[in-house]
């Protein structure tokens, strides 16, 4: 995921988070790890808001450009190329090129010896249309980016079910 939030001037931050799950399905809640010194943590102390925006293989690169370590303040989006639209009821906006944009605000924090992982209650979802296919996300048309460790990713195809 790519999460993107602003800090309480209206700036804009992007940064990929390997570590998200969903955590509850009614009401849906998501969450991810980050660490306290990070803008993602920073801006989201200040606001209460966030989006996740799914990650593709397609912007595979541009994600990792948004890695990078920049200045606080400095729009990640931007140096990577990467386009934005406001959101429906949260600040922070959704990346264009991400085919859904989970618009978060706050639930709960979870405070660990050097992360924090950071709940957030779904308020809104922006899905580009083929992204769902009967509620579920249609990974053989999206082929979702999937962080294994390091630089490994698998990059989803195909559901089963079990």
């Amino acid at each position: 995921m790519l999460v993107t939030t602003v800090d309480k001037n209206g700036r804009i931050n992007a940064a990929p988070m390997s570590f998200v799950m969903p955590v509850e399905m009614d009401p849906p809640i998501l969450a991810f790890s980050t660490s306290y010194e990070s803008d993602t943590y920073r801006n989201i102390s200040e606001t209460g808001e966030f989006v996740a925006n799914l990650v593709t293989a397609e912007v595979k690169k541009q994600m990792y450009i948004c890695g990078r370590s920049f200045p606080r303040g400095v729009n990640e989006l931007e140096k990577a190329g990467l386009h934005w639209e406001p959101s429906k009821k949260v600040k922070p906006p959704g990346v264009v090129e991400c085919p859904a944009n989970l618009e978060c605000k706050l639930e709960w924090t979870h405070e660990g010896p050097e992360y924090i992982v950071v709940a957030g209650r779904v308020v809104a979802m922006n899905v580009r249309k083929g992204t769902l296919r009967a509620g579920k996300l249609n990974v053989e048309q999206v082929k979702p980016l999937l962080h294994l460790s390091g630089k490994s990713f698998i990059i989803g195809d195909h559901t089963t079910e079990l």
